[in-house]
């Protein structure tokens, strides 16, 4: 596929994450930014090039919203097929499951965030993990404690008592004024986390070429 297309809408590496506050958005996340300022009628080339994604990478995303009834086709013309957006489920792109399944709004991280919201005491990965689980859903120790890591480094909690003095797993408690809302922050593939309630990304650390090899067009200029 020739990808010359994007090279003039393409400068910079630092272009696609400014400053903290305006941080890195993946490659998916650019496309369905793309796909909601265009929700009327947009064709995959067009989110893909806005998006600076490549284009088999936004034509299976596209896809996937096609069968998860996000969007629709309403004609094709040319050989090329137009779309809309028929289901707006906010900014953040919505995540599926290997099998194309949408992943539901009670996850464990929304578990776990409640429990943090809720109990407003210091707890630490051992305790998160036990009072977050359900009879349905169990929640790992490795998960618990790789979230609390991920907040306590966004500045959602403090650690309020050292690893060594709590069994090997350090205690934390959600800052009041970090409590943003009902949806849990999100520990992003990239290593970031994104908070739904703000629109906003609250800590990240970076490793963005990874993401951009697979599902972005950056990769291309440094082949």
């Amino acid at each position: 596929m020739d990808i010359t297309f994007f090279k003039p809408h393409f400068k910079s590496l630092s272009e696609l994450m400014p400053n903290k506050k305006q941080s890195y958005q993946t490659p998916r996340q650019r496309v369905w930014i793309a796909i909601r300022n265009n929700a009327d009628e947009f064709t995959i080339r067009q989110v893909a090039e806005e998006g600076l994604a490549t284009y088999e990478s936004t034509r299976y995303f596209v896809s996937t919203l096609r069968k998860a009834g996000f969007i629709q086709c309403t004609k094709t013309l040319n050989k090329e097929k137009y779309f809309k957006l028929i289901q707006d489920c906010g900014y953040a792109y919505p995540s599926f499951n290997k099998d194309g399944t949408i992943v539901k709004d009670v996850t464990g991280n929304k578990a776990m965030w409640n429990t943090l919201r809720i109990t407003q005491m210091a707890i630490n990965a051992h305790e998160l993990a036990s009072i977050s689980s359900t009879g349905n859903k169990k929640i790992a120790l490795e998960t618990a404690n790789n979230y609390l890591i991920a907040l306590h480094k966004a500045g959602y909690v403090k650690r309020v008592e050292e690893a060594k003095t709590t069994g090997g797993k350090a205690k934390y408690m959600l800052l009041p004024h970090m409590n943003t809302g009902a949806k849990p922050p999100q520990v992003q593939r990239v290593k970031q986390v994104f908070d739904p309630n703000l629109n906003e990304t609250m800590y990240s650390e970076r490793p963005e070429l990874d993401e951009e090899a697979q599902h972005g067009v950056l990769g291309s200029f440094y082949a």
